[in-house]
């Protein structure tokens, strides 16, 4: 089933507050899934044989083979806010892949695809569901704008709202300097410098915070340039 697999592995992707999902696969060959969960595994993604006698919720990503057509249906006749996304393989002609996804699927794709192609989709389809929910990934952090929480790799860094904001804005830039009167403007509102210190008073505490993180992640200070956030890769 499998065609051209490529050689090099890809990194796993971050998953957020939580534990990376496990995606439930369903499908009338239980050796192919087993395989395929383990193909999968190379490129991050955690994936597993579902027993159809187990309740699915609503809050677990499913990939589905398109061969179990009464799941299929099952499945996309679920109200449109179901959190989880839906993955329809085998779906060998384009055809039917344009209706799965018309029908709902979150994605549908051809039993000749790679696993390293189908784990990026897989993932890239975790993403959107986390961008529908607020969540936004960036320099390895897992930002819920909705709770105003921040994560690294699993675990909550307890953060104050303006240090919130300030790390943000150093996410969405990571690797580049931010000058103060930038971080004024995006962090504090304010579009002239107000000479308050308020700025490297937060970028403190936020350095003692991220500091028990290790060497994954740190603030530089940039010479006449500004603060420059640098995260492991």
């Amino acid at each position: 089933m499998w065609r051209g697999e490529e050689a090099c592995l890809a990194e796993p992707w971050g998953a957020g507050c939580d534990q990376p999902s496990t995606w439930q696969m369903i499908g009338p060959d239980s050796a192919l899934l087993q395989s395929l969960a383990q193909a999968l595994a190379r490129f991050g993604v955690a994936a597993a044989a579902t027993d159809l006698s187990c309740a699915l919720t609503a809050s677990m990503p499913v990939l589905c083979d398109a061969r179990s057509r009464g799941v299929v249906h099952s499945l996309l006749g679920q109200p449109p806010s179901r959190p989880a996304p839906i993955l329809v393989f085998g779906a060998n002609s384009c055809q039917l892949r344009a209706r799965l996804i018309l029908a709902g699927a979150d994605d549908a794709v051809s039993a000749r695809i790679t696993p390293y192609e189908l784990a990026a989709r897989m993932q890239a389809a975790l993403r959107a569901q986390a961008t529908t929910q607020g969540i936004i990934h960036l320099a390895g952090f897992a930002f819920d704008t909705g709770l105003r929480r921040v994560c690294w790799q699993g675990t909550v860094v307890p953060l104050m709202p303006r240090e919130f904001d300030l790390l943000l804005v150093l996410a969405r830039n990571a690797g580049v300097a931010i000058s103060r009167d930038m971080l004024l403007r995006k962090v504090w509102r304010t579009a002239f410098d107000p000479g308050t210190n308020s700025p490297e008073v937060h970028i403190f505490k936020l350095r003692q915070k991220l500091a028990g993180l290790g060497e994954a992640v740190r603030i530089e200070t940039v010479k006449r340039q500004g603060y420059r956030l640098v995260s492991a890769p």
